[in-house]
């Protein structure tokens, strides 16, 4: 072995001591220094609802009271069961609290579990935990058609890759998950200096890998000799309404359920929604509750109005049809007692760009509901077992 290659072998040996020394001691440093982020998987509610609005199981609404002879209802829901654009005593459970004792006679209290951007992979783990410690005569599931179907489907809240969500999904035809459990964290890397640099340079999008095991989503047409209308490239020039984050490419869009053909990708959020509506259902039952479903009807999705039409955006030509989503509210409603209630107020919603529900729509709708809920409700009685306080 020559001179010259022992020298040049220390010399090597001696870099890859030091590089190895310097990160370890950037890791010790890293260790004292630098802690990642924690991502919790799912939320209670809204972070502006204070907590002296905030029931026993941290969902916003009155106290959970009730006597051995209270008719309950669970009113499950998003954020338009949560609404924190209403007064607390004007929240939809106060309203059809009110409609329904006057209509029974009868002591009736009305809870809510529901927060901002819930589907049913949410409100099933929230049911869940509420059947631990209280009990109910039925749940009322209000649903929110153009955001269920993406809730339930993608890992992240709103818009892509939001805040982490505990997820269902499908195999073979079966309801398999969670991803994880409500509050769970989620692991990171234990090398501080993985972590700094996955966070710096290779950010993982939970998203992405999720899709991965989806079908294939909605495919535009590139070319279309017919007529076609620019609201949606007009909204998307000056993003009105938050219509950059509408991602019609993977579906994760108040838009996708009127496109239309149906695409493979819709096809299994439909059938995805409803084994979460089966699996909601069996849990009311073995409760000694009963379930009922229900959607407004009418008003329009949230970035203004869909009609019957072909619409260009970006050099793509999407089809949207609003019978092709009844047809798919309907598929995914099939089997269950599902209404769907006519908004009849002319002036409804909180404003131009805000699609929820003002006072006198939330009125209304509560109002008919428990016109619709009374007939089944009036010869039942409370729960055995009395009152299911928790500690």
């Amino acid at each position: 072995m020559s001179v010259s290659f022992r020298r040049a072998m220390r010399s090597g040996l001696a870099i890859l001591f030091g590089t190895f020394l310097a990160l370890v001691v950037a890791e010790l440093l890293l260790r004292v220094v630098y802690h990642p982020p924690t991502v919790t998987s799912g939320w209670v509610c809204s972070s502006s609802v204070p907590p002296q609005e905030q029931n026993q199981m941290g969902f916003r609404g009155h106290p959970i009271e009730y006597g051995d002879s209270t008719l309950v209802l669970v009113l499950v829901g998003d954020s338009q069961v949560e609404a924190t654009h209403l007064a607390w005593d004007w929240m939809p459970e106060c309203r059809l609290q009110s409609y329904l004792a006057g209509l029974l006679g009868r002591d009736v209290r009305v809870v809510s579990v529901a927060a901002q951007g819930y589907g049913q992979d949410q409100q099933l783990l929230a049911l869940e935990y509420y059947f631990r410690s209280f009990g109910a005569d039925m749940v009322v599931l209000w649903e929110t058609p153009a955001n269920d179907l993406w809730n339930n489907t993608f890992p992240t809240h709103w818009p892509a890759d939001g805040w982490a969500k505990p997820t269902f999904w499908l195999e073979g035809g079966r309801l398999a998950g969670p991803s994880e459990q409500m509050g769970d964290r989620l692991p990171v890397p234990r090398c501080r200096l993985l972590a700094l640099l996955r966070s710096a340079f290779a950010r993982p999008s939970r998203d992405r890998d999720w899709e991965a095991r989806l079908p294939r989503p909605y495919s535009p047409d590139t070319a279309w000799e017919g007529p076609v209308r620019l609201d949606w490239q007009q909204r998307w020039d000056t993003d009105l309404g938050l219509m950059r984050d509408e991602n019609l490419a993977t579906e994760k869009s108040h838009l996708a359920i009127y496109l239309t053909p149906r695409s493979p990708r819709m096809q299994y959020s439909i059938d995805l929604t409803h084994k979460l509506l089966e699996r909601i259902d069996s849990l009311a039952a073995v409760n000694g509750a009963s379930l009922v479903l229900f959607a407004t009807a009418g008003p329009p999705d949230p970035t203004g109005d869909v009609d019957e039409a072909t619409y260009s955006l970006n050099g793509r030509f999407y089809h949207v049809s609003r019978d092709q989503y009844q047809r798919n509210v309907e598929d995914y409603n099939s089997g269950f007692t599902f209404f769907q209630i006519p908004i009849t107020v002319e002036d409804w919603k909180m404003g131009p760009l805000n699609s929820h529900l003002n006072e006198h729509a939330t009125d209304q709708v509560m109002q008919d509901l428990a016109g619709l809920l009374a007939p089944a409700l009036a010869g039942g009685s409370a729960r055995p077992g009395g009152a299911f306080l928790k500690d």
